[in-house]
């Protein structure tokens, strides 16, 4: 059953926007019909009660301190702060158009012939003016510099959550390495200890030459894959090292077994708003609103604009009195050669644009939710039959081993048990990995806060 919300600019502008020139696009072109819950809400509650730390959930003090220290020194994040600063001088700016502008002078000269400076003459003069905002620009223009900055927070807040999500998969996926180092120094020894038993029956004459070739060969090539495993361990722990505002050279990240990384729990249920607290789809709204207080702004320019000003001046010898002046001015543009016409039908383009971004958004933030959570539970599937692959690769390895080590199998059959266990083993520590990727791709999706 679908509850359908009504998303539209009209309700932002009448929620945001004070003046009366913002157009309202039709209810029909902004409605998004959201779903009550998702296909596969029951993996959510848990995960929708957790407060604003989500990456405790995964209980790694590891992972803990690395996303505080990212927060911290990040320098992507301390780019969005500047950002966000340089938004709010932007609203001071805008804000100042409400108040009267003020300046004052003091001017001197002399009608002395010659080289003295005995008569001199000084005057001092103090004038302010005010624009009356008979037609809503600068509050319009005031409201695009609030949305603006409103989308400057959210964006900084979106740019937080990426930062925590690359960080923990970034972590888990440097633990997965490293586990997959261990699988496969583990399997170097395998092939080592089956290479000493073809020796030795080599030696006796059981078997032919073949048999070590072939040994020599998988043995080589257990031994190539540990430089490549190291080599992207480096990868990951650089680019920790990066997420970190940390230079890559002697950084080492702490960890443990991936394997030992606890899942986050996620029983049955879902507030069906959720996804409004993404943040991208409040920078997204914001950057909507701003759009619809530019139109607003863009029909203003097409009426007049009106200054008022006061001015009091005084010479400041000769004991004069003080002098005072009112003045107002209407300006009104009579030509323009299209210019304002463009103007408001590029603003009305941009807000139908980002309308459509707004709508697209919040699809695409729908899409996200339901595959996170359906990977989830498709990955908790795999495991389990994982695990009992591994397991069962084992035994089939040590009594393969049993068999050819007393003649009754050849290699081949030992060879392909080796490498059932090796795959099985990489397998078991890369379905961990992948169930921890969609878990944190879960709390992305729903905005990583609740």
């Amino acid at each position: 059953m679908l509850r359908s919300f009504l998303i539209s600019a009209s309700v932002i502008t009448l929620s945001a926007c004070t003046t009366s020139f913002a157009p309202q696009p039709p209810v029909s072109d902004a409605a998004i019909a959201m779903p009550a819950t998702y296909d596969y809400a029951a993996e959510v509650e848990t995960l929708a009660q957790t407060d604003d730390s989500w990456w405790e959930s995964f209980e790694t003090a590891e992972l803990e301190a690395l996303v505080a220290d990212a927060l911290e020194a990040n320098q992507t994040l301390a780019q969005g702060i500047a950002n966000i600063r340089a938004s709010r001088a932007a609203l001071q700016i805008a804000d100042a158009a409400f108040l009267p502008q003020a300046s004052a002078g003091l001017s001197a000269s002399s009608s002395t012939a010659g080289d003295g400076l005995d008569d001199i003459d000084a005057s001092g003069r103090l004038s302010a003016s005010y624009q009356l905002d008979l037609f809503g620009a600068n509050a319009a223009n005031r409201e695009a510099a609030l949305a603006s900055l409103d989308a400057a927070i959210f964006n900084q807040r979106a740019l937080e959550l990426t930062v925590q999500a690359d960080v923990a998969n970034n972590y888990f996926s440097l633990l997965a390495v490293r586990d997959q180092l261990s699988v496969a120094r583990q399997n170097l020894e395998i092939s080592e200890r089956i290479f000493d038993i073809v020796e030795v029956r080599y030696e006796a004459g059981a078997i032919s030459g073949f048999d070590v070739s072939a040994q020599r060969a998988q043995l080589a090539n257990a031994r190539a894959r540990i430089p490549q495993i190291e080599a992207q361990i480096t990868g990951f722990e650089t680019a920790l090292a990066i997420l970190n505002g940390q230079v890559p050279q002697g950084f080492r990240a702490p960890g443990d077994d991936i394997l030992d990384v606890s899942l986050p729990q996620i029983p049955a249920g879902l507030p069906s708003d959720l996804l409004l607290r993404r943040p991208d789809l409040l920078q997204s709204e914001a950057s909507l609103r701003g759009a619809n207080a530019n139109i607003a702004a863009a029909r203003a320019a097409f009426f007049p604009t009106v200054d008022l000003g006061a001015g009091l001046s005084a010479l400041l010898t000769g004991g004069s009195s003080l002098t005072g002046s009112l003045s107002a001015g209407l300006a009104q543009t009579v030509f323009s050669g299209g210019r304002l016409d463009g103007q408001l039908e590029a603003s009305v383009a941009r807000r139908d644009a980002q309308l459509a971004a707004y709508r697209q958004s919040i699809l695409s933030a729908l899409r996200d939710v339901d595959v996170s959570l359906q990977a989830s539970d498709t990955n908790a599937a795999r495991e389990a039959q994982l695990e009992i692959a591994e397991a069962a690769a084992a035994d089939a390895l040590e009594a393969a081993e049993l068999r050819y080590r007393a003649g009754s199998d050849d290699l081949t059959s030992l060879l392909n048990a080796q490498q059932t266990y090796f795959d099985a083993s990489s397998n078991l520590v890369q379905v961990r990995l992948d169930r921890l990727t969609s878990a944190i791709n879960v709390y992305v999706s729903l905005g990583g806060r609740y």
